[in-house]
């Protein structure tokens, strides 16, 4: 199934304790953006990349990362915002949404991805909680869930591109912010997202104590 890709990259490197843009830091001589463009570029079923940058780093973007399949657009201020004008130069009608800070992709994921994609409209990476999940008042634990229904949600995300378009355009109406794109379309289309077995390496580059994850991760 032939997929156009969006690769989020307009973030910082605040909580990561950097002083620029996570995504350019090196990890065993590439940087974490560099992974998630090769697995795209070299996978033939990927017809387009938009890497989605901020505004301030747009021609830096577009002189880094020059490549006839990859096209780098501005963002907006959330991740969510970035999405939605990122869909509009989505030539295709298939689109998987990727976190560029998470470096490893899973190839066995992402076939999962696209033959879900075949009967569904919405579908997530993820994997099953291994740990005890406990809700909290103040200090106090008042509730355990069962993490036997809890997943950890990772990306890539795939979606039929006019649902998506269609969801965001009415959380843009609405003023409505989701944590992820699949709760748009849960939220304003009443499509339920396709859970499908993720990879634990998937993980997302966000403090600095990832970075040793990572390390051993991308060999």
């Amino acid at each position: 199934m032939k997929y156009s890709a969006i690769i989020l990259a307009a973030g910082s490197g605040k909580r990561s304790g950097l002083e620029f843009n996570k995504i350019l830091y090196e990890i065993n001589g590439k940087k974490i953006i560099d992974y998630s463009l090769d697995f795209f570029q070299t996978d033939a079923d990927c017809v387009q990349v938009i890497l989605v940058s901020s505004r301030q780093e747009i021609d830096s973007f577009s002189r880094m990362f020059q490549n006839e399949k990859i096209e780098v657009v501005v963002g907006g201020e959330t991740r969510q915002e970035s999405v939605r004008l990122a869909l509009e130069y989505v030539q295709n009608d298939v689109v998987l949404v990727h976190d560029g800070a998470r470096p490893f992709i899973p190839r066995e994921g992402v076939n999962k991805l696209l033959l879900g994609l075949e009967e569904n409209d919405s579908v997530t990476l993820g994997v099953k909680a291994k740990d005890t999940i406990q809700e909290i008042e103040g200090n106090r634990i008042v509730r355990t869930l069962d993490r036997d229904r809890l997943i950890l949600t990772q990306t890539p995300q795939g979606f039929k591109k006019d649902k998506l378009l269609r969801a965001h355009n009415l959380a843009f109406k609405h003023e409505f912010e989701g944590t992820d794109d699949t709760v748009l379309l849960d939220e304003f289309l009443k499509i339920k997202a396709l859970f499908v077995e993720g990879d634990y390496r998937n993980i997302k580059f966000t403090t600095i104590e990832d970075i040793e994850f990572l390390e051993v991760i991308l060999v």
